[in-house]
């Protein structure tokens, strides 16, 4: 078999140097490598269960949909609302003095607290003040309102088939917590434990180390053409 020339290979070098911008990304050697791991989430006696001790531990962010969830850090507002467990709290809105919706808007319709108890949260304009209350749902009902399908996820899905999947970007921000998602029947969440960055990622260097290879592989590609001229 005939061996490529020193023309040939220094040939395509040049080319491949040429099209860095193309082939160098999907290399991914500096960018983070994200981790995603499942765990059933279900009702028993009216409240959400999450089954595996583990998978409790890492919901160090609640769940997304459920505010003050398990794993969630202790806010004023989730010990704000827990007052009205037993009756209703008025409170003073720093920022309106009149509503003319009625309700307070807030992010996440239900709580859940540690015990798997879920409130849905209430909201009334009363004198110029908001009337706080939440009332007890039904867990089943809410979980199913706050789980959607995996299909705009295929992480998500591959998390859910083996257990852990990984991605190349983040899915929805950490801070926002696990999402439940709904396969036949069956409700799951799914959430980050880990990110592996390889190499220091630094954009500016990157983009210069990758123009630096294309003027290098035009000046071989061209350099040949003169070479060829002369000889």
């Amino acid at each position: 078999m005939r061996q490529p020339s020193t023309e040939h290979l220094r040939l395509g070098l040049a080319v491949l140097l040429i099209f860095t911008p193309l082939w160098g990304p999907a290399l991914g050697l500096t960018g983070p490598t994200y981790t995603y791991e499942s765990a059933e989430i279900g009702v028993e006696d009216n409240r959400l269960v999450v089954p595996d001790r583990d998978a409790r531990s890492e919901l160090w962010h609640g769940i997304d949909g459920f505010a003050c969830s398990v794993g969630s850090s202790v806010t004023r507002y989730c010990a704000l609302e827990a007052a009205t467990l037993n009756g209703t709290l008025a409170v003073d809105h720093p920022d309106v003095q009149s509503s003319s919706s009625g309700h307070l808007d807030v992010e996440e319709r239900y709580l859940a607290y540690y015990d798997g108890r879920v409130f849905e949260r209430e909201s009334t304009w009363e004198d110029g003040r908001y009337v706080l209350s939440t009332a007890r749902v039904p867990a089943a009902a809410a979980l199913d309102e706050v789980a959607r399908p995996p299909d705009r996820y295929p992480t998500a899905w591959t998390a859910i088939e083996n257990g852990s999947g990984t991605a190349d970007r983040e899915l929805w921000p950490t801070d926002a917590g696990a999402r439940v998602f709904e396969v036949d029947g069956d409700y799951y969440l799914v959430y980050r434990t880990g990110v592996d960055r390889p190499l220091p990622s630094s954009p500016a260097a990157e983009e210069a180390l990758t123009w630096f290879a294309v003027v290098l592989g035009s000046a071989m590609l061209f350099g040949r053409d003169d070479d060829d001229d002369w000889s």
